[in-house]
């Protein structure tokens, strides 16, 4: 039995954390990069902050991506859209990356259960 999500020809091409090898992962310009290549199937992970709202980000701790110690799930909305990945890019929100594209299709996996 097929989904509706997975509908169309085979195979399907999903651009991981919106295609990271040109951008850093999961920020918009890596997902508007992916879409212009002609993406309409993403993969994003997502961790919510203190007050409830979701992030398209990997990693629990924000140190790798983001060069400082921390969770997105200790700080608020606020706090977590002042961070910047690799020194630049802020993290998305995942309502950001959903009304940004769409007519995309987005595999969602969630790190935590705080994100659920």
């Amino acid at each position: 039995m097929s989904h509706p999500f997975l509908a169309g020809p085979t195979p399907i091409a999903f651009a991981h954390q919106g295609g990271a090898s040109e951008f850093p992962e999961n920020t918009l310009p890596a997902f508007d990069n992916a879409y212009r290549l002609g993406y309409r199937y993403m993969e994003t992970d997502v961790h919510a902050s203190r007050d409830g709202v979701l992030f398209a980000f990997h990693d629990a701790d924000l140190q790798r991506t983001c060069g400082r110690p921390g969770l997105i799930r200790d700080l608020s909305a606020d706090e977590v859209s002042a961070m910047r990945v690799a020194g630049r890019e802020p993290i998305p929100r995942l309502d950001d990356l959903l009304t940004t594209w769409p007519d995309a299709k987005f595999n969602i996996d969630c790190k935590s259960d705080h994100a659920l």
